[in-house]
C-alpha cells in the first residue's frame, strides 16, 4: 500500500472500495477487544425448518438471537460452527465452558424427533446444566410449544434462571419477542453479569492502587 497522498479526484473506485475494507477492518479488530466469549447452545438449524430459504420462524428465531448477543458486544460461541476441537462431544463442550464468560441457550420445537426418538438432543440438558455447574451467568429462551424438565423446568423452579418464554402459539412473531422489554431487560442484565465476570477473571491478581 502507498503512502503517497493522492488527490480525492484521482482515487480510482477500487482503491475507494479497498480503503473502506481496510477502516472496517481496523474498527471491527478495535471492538473485538469487547466481544467477551459465551457459549449459545442451540439446536442444528437444519432440525428446526428447512436447508432452503424461506426460513421457518425457529431458524429466524436463532439466528436473531445470535445477532442480538452480538449488539451487546459479545462473542457467540457454538459447537461445531464457530469452535470445534478433536475430542469426544462431551469434552469439547467442557472446553467450551471453561473458556466462555456466559451461557446462552435457546430450545425450540424441531420439525422432527432425533434419531432415538427424543422429542430434542440431550445435548440441550447437558450444555446449559454444565454452564451453571460452572457457575456461568445464565440466558435461557424457550418455546412453548416445546415441553422440556429439567433445567427447563416449570416457572419458578429454578430462578433467577427461570428461562424466558417464546409464546409463539400465542402469535408473538420473532421481532415481537426480541423487541420486548422483557427480552431487552433480561438481555441487559445477563451481560451485565457476563462482564463482570469477565473482569474479576482477567483483572490482576494484586491491587497496586489505594482507594478510600
Amino acid at each position: 500500500m502507498s503512502d503517497t497522498y493522492k488527490d480525492p479526484k484521482e482515487i480510482s473506485n477500487e482503491e475507494r472500495r479497498q480503503a473502506r475494507a481496510d477502516m472496517n477492518d481496523l474498527n471491527d479488530a478495535a471492538s473485538a477487544f469487547f466481544r467477551i466469549p459465551v457459549f449459545f447452545s442451540h439446536q442444528n438449524l437444519f432440525t428446526l425448518g428447512p436447508a432452503q430459504p424461506p426460513l421457518s420462524p425457529e431458524q429466524q428465531f436463532i439466528i436473531r438471537m445470535f445477532k442480538e448477543i452480538k449488539k451487546v458486544l459479545l462473542f457467540p460461541r457454538t459447537i461445531p460452527n464457530t469452535d470445534q476441537y478433536p475430542n469426544t462431544t462431551l469434552e469439547n463442550i467442557r472446553t467450551m465452558i471453561n473458556s466462555s464468560y456466559g451461557m446462552a441457550a435457546a430450545l425450540l420445537k424441531p420439525t422432527r424427533s432425533t434419531t432415538q426418538g427424543e422429542p430434542y438432543s440431550p445435548f440441550l440438558q447437558i450444555e446449559p446444566s454444565m454452564g451453571f455447574q460452572y457457575g456461568l451467568p445464565l440466558l435461557l429462551v424457550k418455546q412453548d410449544t416445546i415441553p422440556a424438565g429439567g433445567i427447563w423446568g416449570d416457572a419458578g423452579q429454578l430462578a433467577p434462571f427461570t428461562p424466558l418464554i417464546w409464546f409463539s402459539s400465542t402469535g408473538v412473531t420473532v421481532d415481537e419477542f426480541f423487541d420486548s422489554v422483557q427480552w431487552k431487560e433480561a438481555l441487559h442484565n445477563w451481560a451485565g453479569q457476563v462482564r463482570s465476570g469477565y473482569f474479576i477473571q482477567t483483572g490482576p491478581v494484586f491491587q497496586y492502587t489505594c482507594r478510600d
